[in-house]
């Protein structure tokens, strides 16, 4: 993806100028900003197509740049990488949660990140394209809100990227209290589901779901590394759309989305 602008906000002045000569030499045009007021006016002016982003910054932290950029409408779309020091056990979620493309420590190994980098900008400019082709034809239906349910960070990480790349709108919860939480909020099209989590199982989120959203019945896919012999049968039996093994092949976990998007949400009546 050469000749592609990428603005880094970090004030380490010395990963600034490592990043720089790294990405120059791979073609990439690179700006850089060491607080958070200077990142948003480098980006005004010159409009990257991704943004690599620390958490720890003068004059607000990452996430403070993160809503800002969410909130102009012309820097509304930018994919962003987290690029931190800071304990992901706390921030990785959150991250993921506000949309970032990816979260990777540092230090980052140069291969990795320009791994990451290329498959982010691979599927920004293939959503971006697919979000035209929609924009063009009047009768494409809105896009579609999937929530994620899992507490394995890097699997949510994965799915957020391959989901966003295939035009799906991405939430994320970690445990079965915030997964409820996040269903009743965002009221998503469909969910994908962990079995095994902290807080509750899956069983006892679709159990909870029932209750609390007695009025629509959300599709659910599971996608699992538990023994399926143990529970495909449960939960198919408690009305999951789907039940997939980990470590889940893209194709397949996109086919059984289709699938169970295909027909409308069923209503039942509130008793």
């Amino acid at each position: 993806m050469a000749g592609k602008k990428i603005l880094i906000v970090d004030d380490d002045r010395d990963l600034l100028r490592g990043l720089t000569v790294r990405l120059s030499a791979n073609g990439y045009e690179v700006g850089f900003a060491v607080d958070s007021i200077s990142a948003m006016s480098e980006a005004r002016e010159n409009r990257p197509d991704l943004l690599i982003l620390d958490i720890g910054l003068p004059g607000g932290d990452g996430f403070m740049v993160l809503d800002r950029f969410r909130s102009v409408t012309s820097l509304a779309a930018v994919p962003v990488i987290i690029l931190t020091a800071m304990d992901p056990a706390t921030n990785k979620e959150r991250a993921l949660s506000a949309g970032v493309a990816a979260f990777l420590q540092k230090p980052a190994a140069n291969q990795e990140l320009l791994a990451v980098i290329q498959e982010v900008l691979e599927e920004s400019t293939s959503s971006a394209r697919k979000e035209r082709d929609r924009s063009s034809d009047d009768s494409e239906a809105a896009r579609k809100k999937i929530l994620v349910v899992d507490d394995d960070p890097d699997l949510l990480q994965a799915l957020n990227i391959r989901l966003k790349a295939s035009g799906y709108d991405i939430v994320v919860a970690a445990d079965s209290i915030a997964a409820i939480s996040k269903a009743k909020k965002e009221n998503p099209d469909l969910i994908i589901l962990d079995i095994a989590m902290p807080g509750g199982d899956g069983f006892r989120v679709m159990e909870r779901l029932k209750t609390a959203m007695p009025r629509v019945r959300i599709p659910i896919i599971i996608v699992s590394a538990t023994d399926p012999s143990l529970n495909r049968d449960r939960a198919l039996q408690a009305g999951a759309s789907a039940y997939l093994q980990k470590p889940v092949d893209n194709m397949k976990l996109l086919a059984a989305i289709d699938r169970a998007l295909e027909g409308p949400r069923r209503f039942t009546a509130q008793v």
